[in-house]
């Protein structure tokens, strides 16, 4: 098919192939004929730079064959490429010419590491997790933008016509659709976890709360009701997300929150139409219980937990005293956890947030202090250890006697009915009640199930009292008496296929299955629309429906129901379950069934897939009911939440008052027999039932989450990962409904400018329009590809709309191929004169080479002409120039004299000026110390005399003094005794002093002594506090040790509950086996009789033959699983050999097929 092609530009097209390592790939088609073609494969550095590029940024190029059988329509998928080669990025992906998986995951894949991360697919929006906070795509510009070009603008077309692809195009037009047409909405988010759900979904409510506000007033701040209903989601997070190895912060449940919004009176609101958020409440799915007592080492439990273990020890002690000083190893359910910042911020600060949320929503004081009790309960039911009775192995006691003694004090229930709620189990028969003690791994299991059960009921009723907190017929204005509009948001688990999928795997993709079926409709309604307009045939569009694999599920042989009847059923198992379900839909196709499957294994082919499923426990979890004793321990509790709402599986008050009443009036209820309690299946059918009713009454809008690579990377996508989300999440489906009948589309101008010339029949007149000019080239082109349906009809290759063409599978293809086979004969047109040219050049070089020798010395002396011409002139150009240098030299020296004597001049006038100012200055400085000096001599002299004249006056009046005194004592006459007292006083004085000296050089000498005190006191408290850590360091391994021991002897319990076990099963099949040689003994006395029935009455010498060989080879088989019976130590059934010749008469039906293959 023209010219081959290594890679280059040339003529080759941009494809698509399949690869096993990287989904799809680009490359150039170089050759192709009926069954394979030849590609140039370009190789990139790593996947990371694949693109579709033309090759681009490749290092190099691969050949490779492929075969055509295995693409559909027998032709490669086309790349959306330019005329330079590079992918045309589109924002809404049906609008590319060749729509198929290889470009939607291209496309993505561009706009994603453009920064892109919404795209469309018609009305579904694909959100791609760019693990990074965007911010320009969230400011407040970008949302009022969004609110006023889709709710307020006038427009008459698609209001979404230039705006890129945004979650608020969905959340602006729910709310139009709810307050103009008065419509209820829905959003339904999907993806698997790490996609993004839950931020799209917060992204999605904080956008409708800004748009339902008044545009032109001006609100100061956001309502209450608002408030609660934006910050109460966190709540859900705190007791209802968990690190899990895909997603740090993983929705561990289902939701559907419906925003509530009242309608108000376009007169009221300026003639606008407005619907005013009003409140909201909040459904919860399939919460997963199991995570409350086991998590893998790389996983948390729910966040509660480690938020309330990371809280201050006064918080903690307000709460229950046992938590004062516990860490996340001081309980077994949560053991050592890996540290992660959940969005940032550590445990103890999420408390605090968690804690301001709680009071916002009302749930403080005593609802505090029950909601954390409650969550403390479930972390003590796991330190709880059990272990068999010294003497008697069928009994079990509490070994843990401290832990169970706090955990009766936290929940206030008595110790000894607690212990036996654990220990011993009542059997109820008829008229009879009597005890039957438990084994302690039994024991274990059922401190387990209440440990599950409290945190599921407590998450249950958070949820109620944050609908209660949220609901407008509790908080807005309106009441009960207003009929409120709705937009729900759907945050729904995406379609999970593992390696081992259980009985969650089999819920979740249940529940996809029903909303994948919606989503078809819906999808399907879109394309019938778009046909509809542009005049298309609709009984053209097909689609594959997912009716069966709902009918295997929950039809009325389906596996709900076989999987129901086994929960009933006496001893009721897993392998039971299983057979009877394959038996029952053995016909069905979307079932898978192997020889290689073990007897719990059967498979399913979903829409996104086939999933193999291990019916491990199913029986056990379908059933998942507390025993009675249990049941009744708890409602003795004083814990209002564990006492009273164990039983109540509503996720909202409302409606619920009036039961409640009757209920506390009328006599007691009887209690619910495990038998009739609805299963974990059946509630969860309900469950969907109405969510799928409330669903079809709203109009849909759907966002699809993906998470573009498993590295948590951002601008980085892996093909396989994000390939199969798109499978899963419909997205491939929504594109094979959309191009059913027609895979590709153009606009007609587009086919006329790439395809016009393939038109070599042009009228001269040309065509009326673009339209009629595109249907007789496709007309000309495609005659050939017409093909006869079943009816007789004759269907075209193509269809012509009134604004595009479009193309049934393979059509386009070929246009391709001939628009290349037109460049390929172009081509050879424009090179023959080229190639002429440069031959004829050729030519001519050959001719006048012989001339090219006698040429140079003609040239060289025409050059030296020249040369020697050219120095002359630049040496006279050197000496004048020369001359007149100096010249210009000697006046430019004379002007620079005059020019700077001018300038110099005043500026040494100024100098001399300012230096004579400067030494009057200084005459003057010099005076002035002068007088400064004179006066300072003058002032000490004048002091001097001062104070000499001082001392002279103070002589004089000492001496009048002492004179007096001289006087005084004569006029006394002072006596001997007077003296000698006086002489006395002043030895005591003396004594005094040298006394008051002593004192204070004993005073000194203590200081000193005081401060090497001191000193060696401070050494010493060093020294205690350096004990005091390796202390504490012993401590702490000493702590490992204990840790280490409880894990070994939890290992040990695991063991022997895993012996049992397997004792256990092991008497079943042995009883089995003796059931069923029982059973062919029965079936051979039957053929026994109709062989002898035969010998009599039949006539015909062969047929009796016959039935005797095949009665003695059954008879050899009967003989040899007897001789195994008597093997295995079993007794063999009597009658078995007088049976045997009978055996083989008999034709094997449906169930002896079933038990042999068992």
């Amino acid at each position: 098919m023209g010219k081959k092609d290594e890679g280059g530009s040339g003529t080759a097209n941009n494809v698509y192939i399949r690869s096993e390592e990287f989904a799809w790939v680009p490359a150039r088609l170089v050759e192709q004929d009926k069954d394979t073609a030849k590609v140039a494969i370009p190789q990139y550095k790593d996947e990371e730079f694949i693109a579709s590029d033309g090759g681009a940024a490749a290092v190099g190029f691969k050949s490779a064959v492929v075969k055509l059988k295995d693409y559909q329509g027998r032709a490669l998928p086309l790349q959306n490429t330019g005329a330079d080669g590079c992918l045309k990025e589109v924002d809404d992906m049906v609008d590319l010419p060749y729509l198929h998986e290889a470009a939607i995951l291209y496309n993505l894949k561009k706009r994603h590491c453009d920064g892109k991360p919404y795209s469309r697919v018609a009305d579904i929006v694909i959100a791609v997790n760019p693990y990074q906070w965007l911010t320009d795509l969230y400011t407040e510009k970008v949302r009022m933008h969004y609110a006023q070009k889709i709710v307020w603008g006038q427009s008459d077309q698609d209001p979404r016509i230039g705006l890129p692809p945004h979650l608020y195009e969905v959340s602006s037009l729910c709310y139009k659709g709810l307050a103009i047409n008065r419509q209820n909405q829905s959003i339904l988010v999907s993806g698997e976890s790490g996609a993004g759900k839950t931020e799209t979904v917060k992204i999605c409510m904080n956008h409708i709360a800004t748009v339902q506000q008044d545009p032109d007033a001006k609100v100061q701040g956001e309502s209450m009701v608002v408030k609660r209903i934006l910050d109460s989601n966190p709540l859900l997070e705190a007791f209802g997300n968990a690190k899990t190895r895909r997603n740090d912060n993983s929705s561990r449940f289902g939701k559907y929150i419906m925003l509530q919004f009242h309608h108000i009176d376009p007169k009221k609101s300026g003639d606008k139409p407005r619907s005013a958020l009003a409140g909201s409440t909040c459904e919860v799915y399939l919460l997963e219980k199991s995570r409350v007592v086991f998590h893998d080492e790389t996983e948390r439990t729910y966040h509660a937990f480690y938020q309330l273990l990371a809280a201050p020890d006064d918080k903690k002690t307000e709460i229950w005293k046992g938590l004062k000083g516990t860490k996340n190893e001081s309980f077994a359910y949560v053991g050592t956890a890996p540290h992660v910042l959940i969005e940032g911020k550590e445990d103890s600060a999420h408390f605090a947030d968690t804690n301001a949320a709680l009071e916002l929503i009302g749930i403080k004081g005593d609802k505090y202090i029950t909601l954390w009790r409650a969550i403390s309960a479930c972390l003590q039911l796991g330190n709880l250890t059990f272990a068999a009775k010294p003497g008697d192995e069928e009994q079990t006691v509490i070994t843990s006697k401290k832990e169970f003694k706090d955990l009766a004090e936290l929940i206030g229930c008595d110790m000894d009915i607690l212990e036996k709620a654990f220990v011993e189990r009542t059997i109820k028969t008829r008229g009879e009640e009597y005890k039957v003690p438990l084994k302690f791994d039994i024991a274990k299991e059922s401190a387990d199930a209440f440990a599950k059960e409290i945190y599921a009921k407590t998450f249950l009723w958070l949820v109620r009292s944050i609908n209660d907190a949220t609901c407008a017929e509790n908080n807005y204005a309106g009441g009960t008496s207003i009929d409120y509009g709705l937009i729900g948001l759907l945050d729904i688990f995406g379609f999970e296929s593992f390696p081992v999928n259980g009985f969650e795997q089999l819920c979740i993709n249940y529940c996809n299955e029903k909303l994948q079926q919606k989503f078809t409709r819906d999808i399907f309604r879109t394309v019938q629309e778009e046909y509809k307009a542009e005049g298309l045939n609709l009984d053209d569009i097909k689609y594959d429906d997912n009716s069966d694999v709902l009918d295997l599920i929950e039809g009325k042989l389906g596996i709900i129901k076989q999987l129901n009847e086994e929960c009933v059923r006496p001893k009721g198992n897993d392998q039971a379950f299983v057979s009877k379900a394959l038996q029952s839909n053995k016909t069905v196709p979307c079932l898978i069934q192997k020889s290689t499957f073990t007897r719990i294994e059967f498979g399913i082919h979903h829409y996104a897939g086939a999933v193999i499923y291990k019916a491990q426990d199913f029986v056990i979890r379908n059933t998942d009911t507390l025993p009675s004793d249990m049941q009744a321990a708890a409602k003795l509790c004083k814990n209002e939440i564990i006492s009273k709402h164990l039983e109540n599986n509503k996720s909202s008050n409302l409606g619920g008052k009036t039961e409640e009443a009757a209920t506390t009036r009328g006599p007691p209820k009887r209690a619910k027999s495990n038998l009739t309690a609805d299963t974990v299946m059946t509630q969860f059918k309900n469950q969907l039932s109405n969510l799928m009713k409330g669903l079809s009454e709203t109009q849909s809008r759907y966002v699809r989450c993906v998470k573009p690579n498993t590295l948590k990377r951002k601008l980085m996508m892996q093909h396989i990962t994000t390939m199969e989300q798109l499978r899963c999440a419909g997205v491939v489906a929504a594109v094979l409904i959309s191009r059913s009948a027609y895979p590709s589309k153009l606009f007609h101008a587009e086919v006329v400018k790439r395809y016009g010339m393939l038109n070599e029949g042009r009228p001269k007149n040309g065509y009326p329009d673009v339209k009629s000019e595109c249907e007789d080239i496709c007309k000309k082109k495609l005659k050939h590809l017409e093909t006869t349906n079943k009816a007789g009809n004759v269907q075209s290759g193509f269809a012509m709309g009134k604004t595009r063409a479009y193309f049934r599978s393979g059509c386009l293809e070929f246009l391709e191929s001939e628009r290349a086979k037109i460049w390929d004969k172009w081509a050879v047109k424009i090179q023959r004169p080229a190639r002429g040219f440069i031959v004829r050049r050729r030519i001519l070089r050959e001719k006048y080479a012989k001339f090219a020798e006698a040429v140079i010395p003609v040239q060289s002396l025409f050059r030296l002409v020249i040369a020697k011409k050219k120095r002359a002139t630049a040496a006279k150009d050197k000496k004048r120039m020369k001359r007149m240098g100096k010249k210009s030299k000697k006046a430019a020296v004379r002007i620079q004299a005059v020019v700077r004597g001018f300038i110099q001049r005043p500026k040494y006038r100024e100098a001399l000026v300012r230096k004579k100012e400067e030494q009057d200055m200084a005459n003057q400085l010099n005076k002035m110390k002068d007088k400064l000096s004179q006066a300072e001599e003058q002032r000490k002299r004048d002091l001097e005399d001062a104070k000499f004249q001082f001392e002279q006056e103070m002589e004089e009046y000492k001496e009048k003094l002492e004179d007096q005194l001289r006087a005084e004592a004569e006029k006394q006459n002072k006596s001997a005794q007077q003296q000698t007292l006086i002489d006395e006083s002043g030895k005591i004085i003396e004594y005094l002093r040298k006394e008051n000296m002593k004192l204070r050089t004993q005073c000194e000498s203590m200081k000193r002594d005081y401060k090497s005190l001191k000193e060696n006191n401070a050494r010493l408290m060093e020294a205690n506090a350096s004990a005091s850590n390796s202390f504490n360091q012993l401590n702490e391994h000493a702590k490992g040790l204990n840790g280490t021991n409880a894990r070994l002897i939890k290992n040990v319990d695991t063991y022997k509950k895993q012996l049992v076990k397997m004792k256990e099963d092991l008497k079943n099949r042995q009883a089995f086996y003796l059931a069923e040689a029982h059973a062919r003994v029965a079936y051979q006395k039957t053929l026994a009789r109709i062989v002898a029935q035969v010998q009599d009455k039949s006539r015909d010498a062969q047929l009796v033959e016959d039935v005797v060989i095949w009665a003695l080879e059954c008879e050899a088989e009967a003989k040899s699983e007897r001789a195994a019976l008597e093997n295995a130590g079993q007794q063999a059934p009597p009658g078995g050999m007088a049976a045997a010749p009978a055996k083989k008469s008999h034709k094997p039906t449906d169930s002896d097929s079933d038990s042999d293959s068992d």
